[in-house]
């Protein structure tokens, strides 16, 4: 059978990853595509200006999103994905499960999740989190100044005085 389980740990809110998954202003964000989704059992869906689409089988909000899924090269009709949130830590689990997924198009369909789909709504949010934290972080302490380089000409004069203090040293020693 061509399934494909995957889990994701993402840095947001069951509420953030379901608004993610069921927003098409924010899918729009994350995928860079335009995107519909009227999040309704039946309701058509497309997604990357259309060439994935599909409808809408079953949703507990927060929860659970269950909808078929058909790219426009793939025959087969029956291919179902599920996504289960669950609440984890200070974040969300996000269980994946396709099943039926067109055999020609698997390894591509499997990386495709990781790259555009799950795994870019992780990047988005810690993106996201990263930046919250910027702006948490204490104040930017300021370098202390450089001292100003030297120019050739003051370093050459410097290891000039070093050699005349090595002649001067060197006569009063033959002096004595």
């Amino acid at each position: 059978m061509n399934d494909i389980k995957q889990t994701y740990e993402i840095a947001a809110t069951p509420a953030e990853v379901w608004r993610a998954l069921t927003e098409p202003r924010i899918i729009e964000e994350w995928s860079e595509a335009r995107a519909t989704f009227p999040l309704q059992v039946g309701g058509g869906y497309s997604l990357w200006d259309g060439t994935i689409g599909g409808e809408i089988v079953e949703f507990v909000p927060l929860q659970k999103l269950v909808q078929t899924w058909k790219p426009q090269d793939w025959v087969r009709k029956d291919s179902i994905v599920t996504f289960m949130l669950m609440p984890q830590g200070s974040g969300t689990r996000v269980d994946l499960h396709h099943v039926n997924v067109e055999e020609l198009d698997f390894d591509g369909t499997t990386e495709g999740w990781d790259i555009y789909y799950l795994g870019a709504i992780k990047r988005m949010f810690e993106g996201q989190k990263d930046k919250r934290a910027a702006v948490k972080k204490a104040p930017v302490k300021k370098k202390p100044a450089k001292k100003p380089a030297k120019s050739r000409a003051v370093k050459k004069s410097s290891a000039a005085k070093k050699t005349v203090k090595k002649k001067t040293a060197a006569k009063k020693a033959k002096k004595k």
